[in-house]
């Protein structure tokens, strides 16, 4: 239980606090603070006979974190030659930490030690594993004398390092080189139903969809894969009319600039200016519904008196 232990003689709940509190649900009108103490005391509500759950005193079976065996791991690393990771980590450091995103619920400085430590034990690890390899690579070659019983067994085993080759074939395998596969082609059910032909026996939805259906909402008295289907031709077939007519590309034609263009003339009469100009264009305040290069194509006709838009 988390209780205020300020007043041990009002216990009751700190507010905010998310856990469990028996019959709380059914008292209503007064604080938190007020109820839980209400709940606290009362002999008729089961709860646990200790007030505090936890005990907060120190003892000898604190635990402490980060602990002291992972400091000595990190802070040995520093003095190892690391110049940049060492014990306490300072909180805002946005350098790399090696194996930081699988440690979270505990403050940076926690984190970051434990991840460095549990790196370090890991390349430890590794090169014990490698210098092993290494030496029983060079005992089994004689180039060494055993010194226990492990040496022994490894001199004299059965498989020598390093391993031969014997099927020279799989080499490429084994050397991750690329080889040429061939490609798989796209599954017949990776076709959206909606822009499948209406002839296809595929096309409809199947029973449980709880999505929208076009042009389903008018029909009923039919199985659902008859509905679907007729639902999904129709929405097919009005698609793709659409699609011809209502949707199709507009030509627009437009006369060709000149293959020439004055550098030295401010307004041209073919080509439109730069929508960054800031300098004054003729009539532009009193003409709206285009864009400024469409615009501002020809702009001395408003000069000229042609006011047409």
């Amino acid at each position: 239980m988390a209780l205020d232990l300020v007043s041990i003689a009002q216990p009751h709940y700190i507010p905010g606090y998310t856990g469990h509190c028996p019959e709380y649900k059914y008292r209503i009108g007064d604080t938190y603070g007020s109820t839980t103490h209400k709940i606290l005391l009362d002999p008729s509500v089961q709860h646990s006979e200790r007030l505090v759950l936890s005990d907060r005193t120190a003892d000898d079976f604190q635990i402490y974190r980060p602990a002291q065996n992972e400091i000595d791991i990190v802070n040995a690393r520093f003095r190892n030659g690391d110049p940049v990771y060492k014990h306490p980590m300072i909180p805002g450091y946005e350098g790399f930490l090696p194996r930081l995103n699988a440690h979270f619920g505990q403050r940076y400085t926690v984190s970051a030690t434990e991840a460095l430590s549990e790196f370090q034990r890991l390349q430890l690890n590794q090169r014990a594993a490698r210098n092993q390899l290494e030496r029983v690579v060079s005992l089994q070659a004689g180039k060494g004398q055993p010194w226990d019983l492990v040496d022994r067994f490894s001199a004299t085993a059965e498989f020598k390092l390093p391993l031969v080759v014997v099927r020279p074939e799989c080499a490429g395998i084994l050397r991750d080189l690329p080889m040429d596969e061939p490609k798989l082609s796209p599954a017949s059910h990776s076709v959206s139903p909606y822009f499948m032909e209406n002839d296809d026996p595929d096309k409809f939805i199947k029973k449980g969809f709880s999505g929208h259906v076009p042009y389903g909402f008018q029909r009923f008295g039919e199985s659902s894969k008859k509905l679907t289907n007729s639902a999904l031709c129709d929405f097919s077939s009005n698609y793709r009319r659409r699609q011809s007519t209502e949707w199709a590309p507009v030509n627009v034609v437009k006369p060709d600039p000149p293959l020439s263009i004055n550098p030295t003339e401010i307004y041209h009469k073919h080509v439109g200016m730069l929508p960054n100009y800031a300098g004054h264009v003729p009539g532009c305040v009193f003409r709206f519904g285009k864009t400024y290069g469409n615009d501002t194509r020809d702009a001395k006709r408003w000069l000229r008196g042609d006011f047409t838009s």
